[in-house]
């Protein structure tokens, strides 16, 4: 499967993987409600590919998210 992810704020491409099987607990994807999943993310079987919606560097750091949450550990922001 084809996994792209793309910022929600600006619209560009992040990113995009494949792999054979998506590991939600690998992907973070766990930590999500159902809700949040169902914002942010998008599925299409007859193409195997998901759409992933989140924020770029560029974004987090221009609506002033870059240091929201942050403890002593770098934290890596899904959403």
């Amino acid at each position: 499967m084809k996994i792209y992810y793309t910022c929600e704020h600006c619209g560009e491409a992040i990113d995009m993987i494949e792999v054979d099987k998506v590991d939600e607990v690998k992907f973070g994807f766990d930590c999500l409600t159902a809700d949040e999943r169902q914002d942010i993310i998008k599925i299409d079987s007859l193409a195997n590919v998901m759409y992933v919606y989140s924020l770029c560097d560029e974004c987090i750091e221009s609506l002033g998210l870059a240091n929201e949450g942050e403890t002593e550990q770098k934290v890596n922001l899904l959403h």
